[in-house]
């Protein structure tokens, strides 16, 4: 693995760790205010805090393909991830939230050989299947403290699968115009859609305390502009498929973040399918 393969993967673990506290941020938020009203101050300071990247990425300028790509980019990746599951937030913990995200590897597998039309390397195949059966013994803990149904179930799924499509599409645009201006094209149109779409949707406007807003706003800075940025530099250095793998740490950091910070109890199984889970990661990255 190359200097670049590993800077790639050290990004992506990053982005990660980001992402895997989120769950809980988003869970705590929900809870005080409406999805659409957290999702909107969320993305208000995304988009504002990724102007300049925007601006000097100049997309306006890159050839149609490639303007579309990114508009298709910015809706998987911003309202496509983020609405669903900030609705599944209000029924499921931070720890659930954290086990259904990380189905989305098996979603970017799948996009992965269907659009690219790449041979996957049983390494990989061997992996996520490890990880996979450790993403099930994970969720056994879980459950005596979930509060949920499948519909909030489906929306966090239809929620990685957008991401997975997203991490797909995003590659060939961040090895063609690189990891800054692709992040500043996704968040800046991305949060212009959630907004605008969201905006005439809230009924009775629930505007947090300056504390929480500031808070929330925070949150959107971490996870999306820095998270992004992170997320879209390994996406250009190591492939869909590896860096995918990855995503299976997030239930494990969701649930210990759970655990600390919201009182989420779990049992044993946790040990066991967290476990399984950093083994299949570890069986999957290695060439």
């Amino acid at each position: 693995m190359n200097t670049r393969s590993h800077s790639g993967l050290a990004a992506a673990l990053a982005a990660v760790v980001i992402w895997g506290l989120v769950p809980v941020g988003t869970r705590y938020f929900v809870l005080q205010v409406d999805p659409l009203t957290f999702n909107v101050i969320r993305y208000l300071f995304s988009g504002v805090g990724a102007l300049p990247l925007f601006c000097v990425g100049a997309p306006w300028r890159w050839p149609a393909r490639d303007r579309w790509r990114l508009v298709l980019c910015a809706v998987l990746a911003v309202p496509g991830y983020s609405v669903p599951v900030a609705f599944a937030a209000r029924s499921l913990s931070a720890g659930r939230l954290g086990l259904l995200v990380a189905t989305g590897p098996i979603f970017i597998i799948v996009f992965s050989a269907w659009l690219q039309r790449r041979r996957i390397q049983p390494r990989i195949v061997i992996g996520g299947l490890l990880a996979l059966v450790g993403v099930g013994l994970t969720s056994l803990s879980a459950r005596a403290s979930q509060i949920g149904d499948w519909s909030a179930t489906l929306l966090v799924l239809v929620g990685a699968m957008s991401w997975a499509g997203y991490t797909v599409l995003v590659a060939d645009l961040t090895r063609r115009h690189g990891a800054f201006p692709v992040t500043g094209g996704v968040l800046v149109v991305g949060s212009i859609l959630l907004i605008g779409v969201s905006l005439p949707m809230i009924a009775n406007p629930q505007i947090p305390p300056t504390l929480s807003f500031v808070a929330i706003g925070a949150l959107g800075l971490a996870s999306s502009l820095l998270g992004f940025l992170l997320w879209n530099y390994a996406a250009s250095a190591i492939s869909a498929e590896r860096i995918g793998l990855l995503l299976y740490l997030l239930p494990l950091i969701a649930l210990v973040a759970g655990a600390s910070i919201l009182n989420e109890r779990y049992t044993w199984t946790l040990f066991v399918g967290g476990a399984l889970t950093l083994v299949g990661v570890a069986v999957g990255e290695r060439r």
